[in-house]
């Protein structure tokens, strides 16, 4: 049973650490709506495929356990952007559910990436959710600089050279995560966004997190970092003046067959 007050985070594996074989990639498949499908399909790469379906499947078991319903039975509004971008629509827990009542002040997010996936869940309060694989780049510091406000990049550019990618995966997933809390995601200009640069926000050691800043946007905001696999950042943002108590688990597709 949720508690109002906590946020729930699931870690998910996907790829080969998942450990999912074909027919169950397909019976998980047909969890998912037509339209999950549609999108699968429309994926050209066979992993790229299968990691939606996982993330998805993950995703429908986690609300259905959330609901006391089956996974198939969960149906959610896919989220969409007003006229310019200005107002946005969340994915919301859609009318035909099942204890669709309970589910009008649940809110959730998905993010996923290659090789894991984050899903959070909370009751009455907004939330956003990111990970992202680390990568080297040839071009770090255009992405910086496309990325981070001038007060952010003064910050960034002060730190050593093996600090960098870490730092600028940080920041980006704790932007995400808030722009996606929002409902606005990409469709925001990330530089109009200020967040912590170069520090260690633990949620699992320190409760420690961070006031969002936005030049566009009222409300108060607070992101904070997950603990992930190495070579991973993820980033939790929740609305309010302070962090929920986030409580963390991971997801088993074992648990499913």
């Amino acid at each position: 049973m949720l508690l109002r007050g906590l946020a729930y985070v699931w870690r998910v594996r996907l790829g080969d650490s998942a450990c999912v074989s074909e027919p169950q990639i397909e019976s998980l498949s047909g969890m998912l709506s037509a339209e999950e499908r549609r999108k699968a399909d429309a994926f050209r790469g066979v992993g790229l495929r299968r990691d939606y379906i996982l993330a998805h499947a993950a995703l429908r078991c986690v609300l259905g356990q959330c609901m006391g319903i089956s996974p198939s039975s969960v149906y959610y509004a896919a989220g969409s952007i007003g006229e310019k971008g200005v107002a946005a629509i969340k994915p919301r827990i859609a009318q035909g559910t099942e204890a669709v009542e309970m589910a009008q002040d649940l809110r959730f997010n998905l993010s996923h990436t290659s090789g894991a996936a984050l899903i959070g869940v909370a009751v009455g309060r907004e939330l956003g959710i990111d990970i992202e694989r680390q990568r080297l780049m040839d071009d770090l510091d255009a992405m910086a600089r496309s990325v981070l406000s001038a007060e952010e990049w003064t910050l960034w550019e002060a730190l050593a050279g093996g600090d960098r990618i870490r730092a600028f995966y940080q920041v980006w997933t704790r932007k995400e995560s808030y722009l996606k809390a929002i409902g606005l995601g990409l469709y925001r200009d990330p530089r109009e966004v200020i967040v912590p640069v170069g520090v260690d926000l633990r949620l699992l050691s320190t409760r420690q997190s961070g006031i969002v800043h936005d030049r566009r946007q009222n409300g108060v905001w607070r992101v904070a970092d997950i603990a992930v696999s190495e070579g991973y950042s993820a980033s939790i943002c929740c609305e309010g003046e302070g962090m929920p108590e986030i409580m963390i688990h991971d997801f088993e597709f074992g648990d499913i067959f």
